[in-house]
């Protein structure tokens, strides 16, 4: 008969052989990810040109942005809850209920939201084309928005399997719409349109998959899990606003700055690099429900060890995803075919510097949300985005495209340090 301490061992070998499965399926939707990304950059550069590139990804920028309060944070509402509640399915079913009626009610506000602001978008960028695209993806939008709680359903409950499936799901609708724009002969205007179809593609099998959790009948504990939602909603939606708009700052202010061939030339560079970031994502998506799991139930020691051993697995891993990648950007550009496209090579390799001096740290990037500290989590992001702010707008008017990457790397070498610091004071676990 084996020892407590030999089963506690076969109980850590084991989950951490799910660890590695679950991360591997979801380095798999990476892969996609790329293969996707890659497809849809080769194709609209070279069907459509550098000009409606730069349009399509100042949409894609609002977009991001406004997706954020359509979902208002109860995605990771229901994502720290449904993992602290998975022993209690009555109770998993109230938490999910209790975030689909008001995340329903936000996506519609906020797909109003943005279609009204098109004009005003377009106006300061001064491309009258973007409101157009915004009419396109609008509706993509409020789907995004539901999505996103179907997808946190499914984290939580660590059938990461499924998730890395679904997200692979939303990369190659994305690559369909496009070629549906394509071959309906959609104006360039109307590319941001694939955001729509690849949402509404990934919607039925998400709503089987909420339909599955809360297949019980429910009391009225989802009242009191709608109102938990919508508190810790109300704190966290600036954080995950400020997330995306920080992600997309760069390109933005280069379209105060510049005409959309340079943000076009720009954005091909980031948008590699933010397929590159999602090695990280992938372990943060994997991390997150282990972090709320183990905050809850108070093993901060465990998580500690769990931290530091998953910070140097991490710098190891992206310093050859890193390298590879910046090799391999030559490659992308000769493929293209497109000759401006080849002032995006160093600022790509300066966005990959700083994504590699703060990789360790990124997987651990929601710690705050996951120990159920929205509104500290907010107050951290608020000051990564003003860092970000003032080095584009000092950056980019001398540097130009190199400005806006070296900005963007110093802004995550400096959200890894407020990171470390602020789950150190406030939750007391050293990352």
């Amino acid at each position: 008969m084996p020892s407590l301490s030999e089963l506690l061992d076969r109980l850590r070998a084991s989950s951490s052989n799910k660890f590695q499965r679950d991360a591997l399926w979801n380095f798999g939707s990476v892969a996609m990810l790329a293969l996707c990304g890659f497809a849809l950059n080769l194709t609209i550069g070279r069907h459509y040109g550098a000009a409606p590139f730069g349009v399509y990804n100042q949409v894609w920028a609002a977009y991001i942005f406004f997706s954020q309060a359509a979902i208002g944070g109860i995605d990771r509402s229901v994502l720290r809850a449904v993992a602290a509640e998975r022993g209690d399915a009555q109770r998993m079913s109230a938490v999910v209920v209790g975030g689909l009626l008001p995340a329903i009610a936000l996506a519609a506000l906020a797909a109003a939201a943005f279609w009204s602001s098109r004009h005003a978008l377009a106006t300061v960028l001064a491309s009258p084309d973007v409101a157009l695209g915004i009419e396109a993806a609008t509706p993509g939008l409020f789907l995004f928005a539901l999505n996103k709680l179907g997808l946190a359903v499914v984290n939580a409950a660590q059938r990461m399997r499924a998730f890395a499936l679904y997200n692979s799901l939303r990369y190659v609708g994305m690559v369909a719409g496009l070629f549906v724009i394509i071959a309906g002969g959609f104006a360039s205007s109307r590319i941001a349109f694939l955001f729509t179809f690849a949402e509404a593609l990934l919607f039925v099998p998400l709503a089987f998959e909420v339909a599955r959790v809360v297949r019980r009948p429910t009391t009225g504990a989802w009242r009191e899990w709608a109102r938990e939602h919508l508190r810790y909603g109300a704190k966290s939606v600036a954080s995950g606003m400020l997330l995306e708009l920080n992600s997309r700052i760069d390109v933005l202010m280069l379209g105060v700055f510049l005409a959309d061939g340079p943000v076009g030339v720009y954005s091909f560079a980031a948008f590699v690099a933010e397929g590159v970031f999602q090695v990280l994502v992938v372990l943060q998506n994997n991390y997150n429900p282990m972090l709320a799991e183990h905050i809850s139930a108070g093993r901060l020691r465990e998580l500690e060890a769990l931290v530091q051993k998953g910070r140097r697995t991490t710098y190891a891993l992206f310093a050859g995803v890193a390298l590879a990648a910046f090799l391999g950007f030559p490659v992308l550009l000769e493929v293209l075919g497109k000759p401006e496209f080849r002032a995006g090579w160093l600022p790509f390799g300066l966005i990959l510097a700083g994504m590699l001096a703060a990789s360790g740290y990124m997987p651990f990037a929601q710690t705050l949300l996951m120990a159920n500290r929205p509104g500290w989590h907010t107050l951290m992001m608020s000051s990564i985005v003003l860092v970000n702010v003032y080095g584009n707008s000092v950056l980019i008017p001398v540097l130009a495209l190199e400005g806006a990457a070296t900005a963007t790397g110093l802004c995550l070498i400096a959200s890894a340090v407020a990171l470390r610091g602020s789950v150190e004071r406030l939750v007391g676990v050293r990352l």
